[in-house]
């Protein structure tokens, strides 16, 4: 039940989380093993990284996740939303300490823009999609995921699923579980999976027909 996250009622922070983690750690020059909450919240490792200022767009959860991961780490974070999103969601992400706002543009724009911004300023751009020469911090977002995945699988003690149902949205959750599932059971042995999305919204549906 992933209502209960950190209080922030959705499992987007698991992916925002871990992939801010893996830069961190990447910058220290060390392997995020080494680097538990308590060291990875330390005055110690925030000295050594100096102000950082993470960015990204999000219509809610994925940019609220961001900014609790940076209120966490004392560091800053921005979010532009786009527009037509919720005033609630703007404001839980303000609650957090992120510098946020509803734009006039829509969401791919929104991430354009604050991709732009990040290249201007020096900030560090945290988006769940991916794009050419922009691919590790998709993936590490990804692998935050399969946190689920794995607890899910010490919950079931031993019992195989024998199927498997996961929202599509923008397919970076779903494309970590699956490849999670794939990998621990193998082609012979997974569980059939499905993807589901609305059919009035329904994108990786229609990428995969074409």
């Amino acid at each position: 039940d992933e209502s209960y996250r950190f209080g922030l009622n959705a499992f987007k922070v698991l992916g925002g989380s871990y992939c801010i983690g893996s830069y961190i750690a990447q910058k220290l020059g060390m392997d995020i093993a080494d680097l538990p909450y308590s060291v990875m919240t330390s005055d110690a490792i925030r000295e050594k990284l100096g102000e950082l200022t993470f960015v990204t767009a999000t219509d809610g959860n994925h940019g609220r996740g961001i900014a609790w991961t940076a209120n966490r780490l004392g560091q800053k974070s921005v979010v532009f939303m786009p527009k037509g999103s919720a005033l609630e969601r703007l404001h839980n992400i303000q609650a957090l300490g992120a510098e946020a706002s509803i734009t006039d543009m829509n969401y791919d724009d929104a991430v354009r823009h604050a991709n732009a911004c990040a290249e201007k300023y020096g900030w560090i751009m945290v988006q769940d999609t991916a794009w050419e020469g922009y691919e590790d911090i998709p993936r590490w977002i990804m692998q935050g995921y399969t946190t689920m995945a794995l607890e899910a699988i010490e919950q079931l003690k031993g019992e195989k699923p024998t199927h498997i149902f996961l929202q599509a949205g923008v397919g970076a959750m779903s494309g970590g579980l699956t490849g999670f599932f794939s990998d621990l059971y193998g082609d012979e042995d997974r569980p059939i999976i499905t993807i589901v999305e609305p059919n009035k919204a329904d994108c990786i549906y229609r990428s995969a027909e074409a």
